[in-house]
């Protein structure tokens, strides 16, 4: 698979969140256990900054935005960046649906684990299909 047949994955940046922290760790097993073949990960800091390959990577890949709350900053970012979303996950849908919450941002604890290892699979059946699509 080469490079052009990737997905970058961005994830919410919210430091001083739980949610946030849940994204983090849901988007870092998804690109590098799940799918590390077919993804490139997105950092927040360095693409708002302009650092030619994350800038790169949400302008000509399609992007999967990982949103850890209803301000969106991860679907925003691309959009301004020229980047077209082509899958989301809203953290509070997911724990919703999963019936799961993390304790807090600094520790996620057990249920926050859990819910990033339901997340993770959701982003790498994002990316599958995604896959799927551009073969």
């Amino acid at each position: 698979m080469g490079e052009g047949e990737k997905v970058a994955v961005v994830a919410c940046a919210g430091m001083d969140k739980a949610l946030g922290s849940v994204a983090r760790v849901s988007v870092f097993k998804a690109v590098e256990v799940l799918r590390p073949e077919k993804t490139e990960l997105v950092c927040l800091p360095p693409a708002l900054t302009g650092v030619a390959t994350h800038a790169e990577w949400i302008k000509r890949l399609p992007v999967i935005a990982v949103d850890g709350c209803a301000e969106r900053c991860a679907t925003k970012l691309v959009v301004k960046n020229g980047g077209k979303v082509r899958g989301r996950v809203l953290l509070p849908v997911s724990a919703q649906k999963h019936d799961l919450l993390p304790e807090a941002a600094s520790n996620i604890g057990p249920s926050g684990l859990k819910l990033a290892e339901r997340v993770a699979e959701e982003i790498a059946s994002i990316v599958d299909r995604l896959t799927k699509e551009g073969e």
